[in-house]
């Protein structure tokens, strides 16, 4: 199997799967569709129904001391509930490896970088999605700006 039906397939395996929970963790956002986990760092917001609920690029601080203080923390609480429990309806993964995710209950979660300029300058991590366990990790795609890492 080619490396690029290896990541095709991993990303694709996603489909059916339940979204149980996310969270915010420093500057992004941590999707969990066990044993998938799907680690959101570079622009990646959530969208349900034409509206943006939640964008990672929202993390400035409103008081400039506490760093749950804004706007991507205040609104994963408050759209929460809405969020999770839909399942894995559609993946697609763009030639720039652009991640959307749709769920069956009308959120989308994307992964941008084509359009992701404040990540783009430096080689930095975009979006992680890990295959968890009780052995650890087993498959483990990690994409950049420019290019992709994964271990199969």
């Amino acid at each position: 199997m080619s490396a690029e039906h290896g990541i095709t397939s991993f990303v694709n395996s996603l489909t059916g799967k339940r979204l149980l929970d996310i969270c915010c963790e420093a500057e992004l956002l941590d999707f969990d569709f066990a044993p998938l986990i799907l680690h959101a760092l570079g622009c990646s917001r959530i969208i349900k129904n034409s509206d943006i609920l939640v964008m990672t690029l929202d993390y400035q601080s409103w008081d400039l001391s506490e760093s749950t203080h804004n706007d991507e923390w205040f609104n994963l609480k408050k759209f929460h509930a809405e969020i999770i429990g839909g399942t894995v309806i559609s993946v697609q993964l763009s030639p720039w490896n652009d991640l959307r995710v749709e769920l069956d209950n009308g959120v989308v979660i994307e992964c941008l970088i084509a359009n992701s300029c404040p990540h783009y300058g430096e080689e930095q991590e975009q979006w992680i999605l890990l295959e968890g366990g009780r052995r650890g990790h087993r498959r483990f795609l990690t994409v950049y700006n420019k290019r992709i890492d994964f271990v199969e």
